[in-house]
């Protein structure tokens, strides 16, 4: 059977929340959130590096374990998992934009402003619904942009892992750097930060993206390797060499605003020194036993269960309650959205996406019940 990492769930959960406060605190009254020691736990664009990294590991495994399911069969399962939950976050979305938007809120800041905007029309929600063709993706519900690249990358994904495990690890490096240079190069000429491309779901940033999963699979591949190899080390060690991943992981971005002036050379630094972080993080996940002993804590448990959902559904809930209240009750309803998110998070998970996960394993049960016959045949 297919070995599980709880613990990378629960990191999965502990990176939606970061999403969350990174939401939070680009809200005027809770800016305060963006400055050290709290900007660690606000780096939502970290936290998506993350998620990249760990759906690159967690696909691979899925691709090489003991089920190996077909190309068909992966790809019906990601479009249930990923593509009906994006549908119904979309659907709420734009209905409680249609509820609930008057006007611009002059308390909030310039993010919901540009979240939420006078003259969203039905051809916005159409293009939403498109999906995987170019749309700009920052209105109705800011996080979709993400959920793009990886529907985008999931398509591909068996070929990259086809790549990864069949290749020394130079070339995966390599072909997945190359990559991503040649989408620097694309947008360094054009003069255009990597994120504006981005939450516009132009195809170019797919290939850096790319880079992420890669990354994921790589040390999927070699976790057994990696694990023994660290089990040599002194678990101070490696304690130290956490809370270095964690730094770099919730302060790259502070730093390298003030070190890089280049707008569109920091938008792809960024993501290259939070990406060798990030690898450390999940690396020591798996190797650590404290740290992951930490992470296996049950509450943190469930939060990567209903990460996905956390991380869809948010936004809409945040939103939803600030035009509610409009300019009235300013303090009180970021609380109440606050209280709010989890309980919707939960109700999302139970209602969308544990039914479209079942959906996708209905619809495949058949391929896989014959190719197990044909795998009995003498």
């Amino acid at each position: 059977m297919t070995t599980r990492y709880h613990q990378l769930d629960s990191l999965r959960g502990i990176a939606a929340v970061t999403v969350v406060f990174s939401h939070y605190s680009q809200i005027t009254p809770t800016r305060w959130m963006q400055h050290v020691p709290w900007r660690i736990f606000t780096e939502g664009h970290s936290a998506v590096i993350l998620f990249f990294a760990l759906s690159g590991f967690a696909l691979a495994m899925q691709i090489t374990g003991d089920s190996k399911p077909g190309f068909a069969e992966f790809v019906v399962k990601r479009v249930c998992r990923i593509y009906i939950p994006y549908l119904i976050a979309v659907l709420a979305a734009y209905a409680a934009y249609c509820i609930f938007y008057r006007s611009n809120l002059s308390w909030t800041g310039e993010w919901v402003n540009q979240a939420w905007h006078a003259g969203m029309t039905r051809q916005d929600l159409l293009n939403h619904l498109y999906f995987l063709i170019p749309f700009s993706n920052s209105t109705l519900d800011p996080v979709l942009w993400s959920l793009v690249y990886e529907m985008r990358i999931s398509l591909i994904f068996p070929i990259l892992v086809v790549v990864v495990f069949a290749m020394p690890p130079w070339f995966s490096i390599a072909l997945s750097g190359g990559l991503s240079l040649a989408a620097f190069g694309y947008y360094h000429h054009l003069q255009k930060p990597l994120m504006d491309a981005s939450i516009q779901g132009e195809w170019m940033p797919t290939l850096h993206y790319i880079s992420m999963f890669v990354l994921g699979a790589l040390i999927a591949r070699y976790r057994v390797v990696i694990t023994a190899k660290l089990a040599t080390f002194a678990p101070r060690s490696l304690v130290g060499a956490l809370m270095i991943c964690l730094a770099l992981y919730g302060l790259v971005g502070a730093m390298n605003h003030h070190v890089v002036s280049n707008d569109v050379v920091r938008s792809f630094a960024d993501d290259w020194f939070v990406l060798p972080a990030v690898a450390g993080i999940l690396i020591l996940a798996i190797s650590l036993k404290p740290f992951a002993a930490i992470l296996t804590a049950r509450p943190l448990i469930f939060l990567g269960q209903i990460s996905f959902s956390l991380y869809l559904l948010h936004c809409i809930v945040l939103l939803g309650v600030l035009h509610y209240f409009g300019e009235t009750y300013r303090g009180m309803s970021l609380v109440i959205a606050a209280m709010l998110i989890l309980p919707v998070s939960i109700a999302g998970y139970y209602a969308v996406e544990k039914p479209s996960i079942r959906l996708g394993r209905s619809l495949t049960r058949t391929k896989q019940r014959s190719r197990a016959a044909m795998g009995a045949r003498p």
